[in-house]
């Protein structure tokens, strides 16, 4: 699944960041292997479902911690174990959200108590149990930070899946409704993205974004400090500013089109806000909701798809993108074909997120062997504008698709089961 884990956790074992099986005397690293990581911090402006009138403003960080060009593996995740402390301008007012995972992390509804109202979100030591916002999981990776450190228990991450897009979004403590019910997990797909391999349990590849909701960006100086636990420990800090604080336009959708033919292909009318260079169209086919798909997805188990574009105009979905090479979208005709009777088409959710920084190129695997990619634009910001979630859906007897804003949380759709 991601180069950024599987070589990140070789460096480990090999001389990086390993700890030992208790977890509590770490294995000391030679000096000059972290000193020739490169750490990368850009931060910006987030319009989070601004297409909704009612959208949510909120801060981007863009991260990459990768070994330089004097480690193992040049242009991989630094190292596989890392606590990340984050330290803006004004302060963290997010709703606490009190109860951790079991990672002590409560990055997924807002700051750990003790965090509200400062300046500061931070991490929790591996042999300790406070809650913080990234806990033990949260590290800083080849792209982003993520909950992929490794734990003390069977040397592995404590997940594969990565976070969510927005972090501190209520939706997570059981609200479907303020934040526009269109939280996703950061994974991007085929077309965009290669195809899973043997290395991805979870699915896809992650996008590693970091975009906090009701995070409120201000003009200023932004720091990330990233503590490797080496002894002794090994801290690095790199600062990035703030410059405007407008936010990008909201991204708005158009109607897409199935293939006339019903070959499983569909496009996707696109209209960049000002401002943005480069977007991804993330696709989750929900199956339908009578009958059973041309494709076999299901709500429970979508086929998801994410196209990456640089420019207005018009973005391709393939026709067999799907399971085993079959139709990327089911159509009435396919699914009807499948059911032996009429049948609607699959449901499938699109939502649109816009760049002004090159974060595509900085992915994996685009950015394979590269120490230190371009993570900001020109206006030396990582600024992004998200769309909220619109589920389409062509009926049986219509040839034209209709739309709905989706009513729950897309993770609720896709964080658990993916075919991908």
């Amino acid at each position: 699944m991601y180069r950024s884990l599987t070589l990140a956790g070789l460096s480990a074992t090999l001389a990086l960041t390993a700890c030992s099986g208790s977890g509590t005397s770490p294995k000391s690293t030679p000096t000059q292997n972290l000193s020739s990581n490169v750490l990368q911090l850009g931060v910006g402006t987030a319009n989070i479902y601004g297409d909704t009138g009612a959208g949510v403003t909120g801060l981007n960080v863009a991260v990459t911690y990768r070994q330089g060009k004097g480690g193992l593996s040049p242009g991989d995740s630094g190292v596989a174990v890392s606590g990340p402390t984050l330290t803006i301008p004004n302060t963290f007012t997010a709703p606490a959200y009190a109860t951790g995972d079991s990672s002590s992390a409560t990055v997924y509804g807002g700051p750990a108590p003790s965090e509200e109202g400062t300046s500061q979100i931070s991490f929790t030591s591996q042999t300790g149990s406070a809650l913080s916002s990234f806990g033990t999981s949260g590290g800083a990776f080849g792209l982003g930070i993520e909950p992929f450190n490794f734990n003390n228990e069977g040397g592995v991450p404590y997940t594969y899946v990565p976070y969510q897009v927005p972090l501190f979004d209520p939706n997570f403590a059981g609200d479907l409704v303020n934040e526009g019910g269109s939280s996703f997990i950061a994974y991007g797909y085929p077309p965009a993205f290669p195809a899973a391999g043997s290395s991805s349990p979870a699915g896809g590849y992650s996008e590693g974004l970091d975009v906090f909701a009701d995070t409120t960006p201000v003009t200023g100086t932004y720091s990330l400090s990233v503590s490797v636990p080496v002894k002794p420990t090994f801290t690095v800090t790199k600062t990035a500013t703030i410059a405007s604080a407008a936010l990008l336009p909201p991204f708005v959708q158009q109607l897409p089109s199935l293939d006339a033919n019903n070959d499983g292909g569909a496009t996707f009318p696109i209209t960049f806000p000002a401002g943005v260079t480069e977007a991804y169209v993330q696709i989750y086919d929900l199956g339908p909701t009578t009958g059973v798909s041309c494709n076999g997805s299901t709500a429970a188990a979508p086929t998801s798809y994410t196209i990456e574009v640089a420019a207005s105009g018009t973005a391709t979905l393939p026709p067999t993108l799907g399971p085993g090479g079959t139709p990327s979208i089911c159509t009435v005709t396919l699914n009807t074909a499948t059911n032996g009777g009429a049948t609607n088409g699959d449901q499938f959710a699109v939502e649109l997120v816009g760049f002004d920084y090159p974060w595509y190129e900085a992915s994996y695997p685009n950015s394979n062997g590269n120490p230190a990619p371009a993570i900001v634009g020109a206006n030396g910001q990582s600024d992004v504008t998200i769309s909220s979630a619109i589920t389409y859906e062509q009926v049986a007897g219509a040839k034209i698709l209709k739309s709905f804003r989706a009513k729950q949380s897309l993770k609720r759709h896709i964080s658990g089961h993916f075919k991908r």
